[in-house]
């Protein structure tokens, strides 16, 4: 059995609470910061509201600690000077606790499904891209990774070779793939080579397919190479440095730019202006902008 334990707590004290907490041997907390989200110049961000007072959960199982849940009663009373009707309570049964989040199968609607996992669904008349989100960051539900995933799934990379800057857990790298990439360079600031190979060997894949692991902003890793097909599903701000940084329009003719939003493009299309490129494909769900960059 797992016991839940909840407290309403000021947010501007939740890091002197948890000490607290920690200090007498409790550790499994859950909260969430009260934030409001705010447009910025490369997208959106959010502010912490220091204000506001949220509710900490307090977890414990009986399989660690015996007696609950009065067990735990006294140790938060004293530990945070509250009464007891400060806290409720209930149980939860830990088989099903930890309940795998199911995403829904996404109809690209150009002739491609991205199927995930616990998907029983059957596409006879469409071509699959089999993906597992695991930890990395890039599920396909943004419209970002939608927008430049469209424009891969729409190329023929047969015998190509594809650089993909911040790939996150591969999604674009592993579409690149299925289009017919010979070579596919997966880059990214964490180690995420575990989900890149996972999703390669759920779709088959046998290209010659390489993650490598580096702060492409101010690390020492160097691009070195040309490429037919670069990619880069980051932000405004973020592929300005690594183009800035790498003197990147020197190492393809082809770039699919994404993660833009409308209010901060022109910086970004003048830099690719003046390194003689023009945009081939422009494409835009709500405010979010992919951009095919080529240069004849």
């Amino acid at each position: 059995m797992l016991h839940e334990f909840s407290i309403n707590v000021p947010f501007s004290e939740i890091n002197e609470i948890t000490d607290l907490l920690n200090a007498a041997g409790i550790y499994n907390l859950y909260y969430e910061s009260p934030i409001e989200i705010i447009k910025v110049q490369n997208g959106y961000g959010y502010e912490e509201k220091e204000d506001q007072h949220i509710e900490l959960k307090i977890y414990a199982s009986d399989q660690e600690v015996d007696h609950l849940p009065e067990a735990y009663y006294p140790l938060l009373t004293e530990t945070l000077s509250i009464s007891r009707d400060d806290i409720s309570y209930k149980t939860y049964d830990e088989t099903n606790w930890e309940q795998s989040y199911e995403f829904e199968d996404i109809d690209l609607g150009n002739g491609w499904v991205i199927k995930y996992p616990g998907s029983e669904k059957e596409y006879n008349d469409k071509n699959v891209l089999k993906f597992d989100p695991l930890a990395a960051f890039g599920t396909g539900l943004h419209e970002t990774t939608q927008g430049c995933l469209r424009m891969v799934l729409n190329e023929d990379l047969t015998g190509k070779t594809v650089l993909d800057l911040g790939t996150g857990s591969g999604m674009l790298a592993i579409a690149a793939s299925l289009k017919g990439a010979e070579k596919v360079v997966a880059v990214d600031y964490e180690e995420v080579s575990r989900e890149l190979y996972h999703n390669a060997e759920l779709n088959n894949l046998t290209n010659d397919l390489q993650v490598v692991q580096a702060d492409l902003i101010t690390g020492e890793y160097e691009i070195d190479e040309t490429y037919d097909l670069i990619l880069i599903n980051i932000g405004a701000n973020e592929t300005m440095s690594i183009i800035e940084r790498h003197d990147l329009l020197k190492n393809s003719d082809n770039f699919f730019i994404s993660g833009l939003v409308e209010w901060h493009l022109d910086e970004l299309i003048s830099v690719f202006a003046k390194g003689g490129f023009s945009i081939n494909e422009k494409s835009q769900t709500n405010e979010w902008v992919s951009i095919h960059f080529r240069r004849d």
